[in-house]
C-alpha cells in the first residue's frame, strides 16, 4: 500500500518542491479568536496569519480547512498512516508532506485573487448571483439556513472563509474571460506567439477508412481544391460520407507522429490527402485554416496561470506553522467532527456519512495545471 501511495503522490511531489523552501517569518499576528472546531483541534487561533501568498494572507483558518483536506485523502489510501513515517527518498514525512501541500492548495487561491486584485478583475454580476443562488441551494438541501451553518462548523470554517473560497473560484473564471478574445487583459500578439511555440493549427478533417479509402481521398482532395467556399464544401462532404461536421478543430503538434507532421507542413488553407499514415489503411483530406484564436487564449492562460503559481512568493509564519503538529491535529479534529454529527443527529439534523471529505475535492494537484482549473472546489458536505 505504502509503494502505491508514493506513486500516487508523485505527480503532487514534483510542484510540492517548489514551496518547500518557502520563507519564514515571525513577524505575522497570532490571532485572538477562538472560535470553531479548526481552533480547538490545533490550538491556532482561527484570524491568525499562517501565510502571506503574493501579498495575499491566508488565515489558520483557510490553511488548517486545506491541511484537514489533504490529510482526509491520505487516510482514505491509508487509514492507519504513521505520519512520522517518509513518503519520499529524501525524508519527508506525510506530515510534512500534509503541511507543505495544504500550502500549494492555499496558493492556488491566494494567486488568483492577487491576480484578479492587480489586474483590475472583480466578480461580474451574473458571478454574484450565480454565488448566492449556489447558497440558497445549499440551504434548501440543507433544510434551513440553520442547517447549513451547522455544515460549515463541521468544516470547521467560517461563512466568509467558505464565500472566500467559492469567490476566488469565480474570479479565475473572469480571469480566464479576460484573457480571451474581447477581454480586457487580451493580448493577440501574445496568444499568437505561444501558439506557434507550442505548434497549434486549426484544421478541418475528413476521415476515410475501407477498401477505396486511398482512391476517395484523392477523388474528394480535388473536390475540395476546386470548391470556393471550402467550408461549405466540407459540410456538403461530411453529409455525403455520414460524417458529423464538427467543423474545424484546434491541434498541437505531436513529435513523431505522421498525420500531425503532414498537417504542421501545411500553409496556410491549403490542402492535402494523408494516405495510410498508421498503417491500418485509414486515410485523411485536410485543409488547414485560421487558428481559433480562442483555443489557443485558453492554453495561453493556463501558462500564464502555472507560471504566477510556480513564481508566487509564499512567507509563513515560523512560530505557528512549526509548533502544528499534523498527527495531533487530525485526531483530534476527527473526534470532534464526530461528537459533533452525534449531536446533530440526535437532534434531527442533516449529517455527512462521514467517509471525511467534508468539502470536494481540494484541488491540490499542481503538476500541470490546469490548473486551468485552479481549482479547488470546496461545498459543503452532502
Amino acid at each position: 500500500m505504502r509503494s502505491n501511495w508514493i506513486r500516487f503522490l508523485a505527480g503532487v511531489l514534483v510542484s510540492v518542491a517548489l514551496v518547500g523552501a518557502f520563507a519564514v517569518t515571525g513577524g505575522m499576528k497570532g490571532g485572538r479568536s477562538t472560535n470553531g472546531l479548526l481552533y480547538q483541534a490545533s490550538g491556532l487561533h482561527p484570524d491568525g496569519e499562517m501565510l502571506a501568498i503574493s501579498g495575499q494572507t491566508v488565515t489558520c483558518e483557510e490553511y488548517l480547512f486545506w491541511l484537514g483536506m489533504v490529510c482526509d485523502n491520505v487516510t482514505a489510501s491509508m487509514p492507519d498512516v504513521d505520519w512520522s513515517a517518509a513518503v519520499t527518498g529524501d525524508g519527508m514525512t506525510f506530515a510534512e508532506y500534509a503541511k507543505t501541500d495544504a500550502v500549494e492548495a492555499a496558493k492556488q487561491h491566494a494567486v488568483v485573487r492577487a491576480w484578479a486584485q492587480q489586474a483590475g478583475v472583480a466578480l461580474s454580476d451574473a458571478s454574484t448571483l450565480e454565488l448566492d443562488a449556489q447558497r440558497q441551494q445549499y440551504v434548501a438541501y440543507y433544510g434551513s439556513e440553520e442547517a447549513y451553518l451547522q455544515q460549515l462548523a463541521l468544516m470547521g470554517i467560517s461563512e466568509e472563509t467558505f464565500d472566500g473560497m467559492l469567490a476566488a473560484q469565480y474570479l479565475n473564471s473572469s480571469l480566464q474571460t479576460a484573457y480571451g478574445p474581447g477581454g480586457s487583459l487580451y493580448d493577440e500578439d501574445a496568444v499568437r506567439a505561444y501558439a506557434q511555440e507550442q505548434g497549434y493549427a486549426s484544421v478541418y478533417v475528413l476521415t476515410l477508412t475501407g477498401e477505396n479509402a486511398e482512391t476517395m481521398a484523392a477523388d474528394l482532395l480535388e473536390r475540395w481544391q476546386k470548391a470556393e467556399d471550402k467550408a461549405a464544401e466540407y459540410a456538403a462532404m461530411c453529409e455525403e460520407l455520414q460524417q458529423e461536421a464538427v467543423g474545424a478543430v484546434t491541434l498541437t503538434a505531436a513529435e513523431g507522429d505522421p498525420l500531425s507532421d503532414a498537417i504542421m507542413a501545411l500553409e496556410l488553407e491549403e490542402l492535402t490527402a494523408v494516405i495510410d499514415p498508421y498503417g491500418d489503411g485509414s486515410c485523411y483530406v485536410i485543409l488547414r485554416t485560421d487558428l481559433d484564436l480562442s483555443v489557443a487564449a485558453d492554453a495561453y492562460f493556463q501558462q500564464v496561470q502555472s507560471d504566477r503559481l510556480a513564481n508566487a512568493s509564499v512567507v509563513s509564519n515560523a512560530k505557528l506553522y512549526s509548533s502544528l503538529d499534523v498527527g495531533a491535529f487530525y485526531d483530534r479534529m476527527t473526534e470532534l467532527r464526530a461528537e459533533m454529527q452525534a449531536a446533530m443527529a440526535e437532534a434531527g439534523g442533516h449529517t455527512a456519512d462521514d467517509g471525511h471529505d467534508h468539502s470536494a475535492d481540494a484541488g491540490t494537484d499542481t503538476a500541470g495545471e490546469d490548473t486551468a482549473d485552479t481549482g479547488a472546489d470546496a461545498e459543503p458536505a452532502a
